[in-house]
């Protein structure tokens, strides 16, 4: 397969859509939907199908998709040491995180690494945790910082610090008036869900289970700057990490510990087989140093 039809193939599963495919590869959209055919007859299966309005993956569909995403973050890479070599810099280094901590704490991380070594090239990469963890394991970026860990020989977790779950709620909710939540008081409230991948839906879950609480779930969104602005539309309440909670600028929400308190547990994860390196243990000193001056 070419790169091109690989980028076709990563479009079209994101996007959803042949036209909108066809626009961001700058072709025609009988173009795109011959280069579908093309693809779905080379592979002897259906790879999307169409469901209002919208193509998504077929089982079989997903599975390639996540493969040929995989295989241009490789041929990338390359690209990108090779560059890196004529243009005589010396090194690189790739790092992936989760939504929640790509805002802040990884890009001020990066930024000081790179002020103290202006000739490491760097590239930041954005997934879910389940997807870094693939990555690691296949050497495919040299670090991921995200929020599960897993017991794996091949890859080294060390724990960077905890993040607190707290509520979020609009201010004329009655629930304002608690300087904590407990279980039973999100019983029968309209909740905005997290995503099936997020690693705290499990935890949020067994916290209702505590007291038996039965939230209404109106809705579900992965990120915790999408739930919070759907509590200020008056949607419902949700629960969203502390590092979110600071981000906030809004006047509209406000922001109650739980009891029992929830945590989520961020990790630093790399490679055991990266062979070692300067930049590496630069880079995990600093992380780890960051880490510690967050949890003081």
């Amino acid at each position: 397969m070419r790169t091109r039809d690989l980028e076709f193939l990563n479009n079209l599963i994101r996007l959803g859509s042949v036209s909108e495919t066809a626009r961001v590869m700058h072709t025609t959209q009988s173009n795109a939907s011959k280069m579908l055919k093309k693809l779905e007859d080379h592979f002897g299966f259906q790879l999307v199908e169409r469901m209002n309005g919208r193509l998504y993956p077929t089982e079989e569909g997903r599975l390639i998709a996540e493969q040929a995403e995989a295989s241009l973050i490789s041929l990338r890479q390359l690209e990108s040491r090779a560059r890196n070599l004529r243009e005589m810099r010396h090194g690189s280094l790739t790092v992936g995180t989760t939504p929640q901590l790509s805002r802040e704490f990884v890009p001020e991380a990066v930024a000081t690494f790179m002020l103290s070594h202006p000739a490491v090239a760097t590239n930041i990469q954005t997934r879910n945790s389940r997807a870094l963890i693939e990555l690691v394991a296949r050497r495919q970026i040299d670090f991921a910082i995200g929020l599960l860990s897993i017991d794996d020989p091949n890859v080294d977790c060390s724990k960077l610090f905890n993040v607190e779950l707290m509520a979020a709620i609009e201010k004329t909710n009655p629930l304002c008036a608690k300087a904590r939540l407990q279980p039973s008081d999100f019983h029968r409230q309209n909740f905005i869900t997290a995503s099936m991948l997020d690693r705290s839906r499990k935890q949020i879950e067994d916290f209702f289970d505590l007291e038996g609480a039965q939230p209404i779930e109106r809705a579900e969104a992965s990120l915790s700057f999408t739930r919070m602005r759907m509590v200020e539309r008056g949607i419902g309440v949700t629960m969203v990490d502390a590092l979110s909670v600071q981000e906030y600028r809004g006047n509209s929400i406000e922001f109650r510990p739980l009891a029992p308190a929830l945590h989520l547990t961020v990790w630093l994860m790399k490679s055991k087989l990266q062979p070692k390196s300067k930049i590496g243990d630069a880079f995990t000193q600093l992380i780890k140093d960051r880490a510690a001056r967050m949890m003081a």
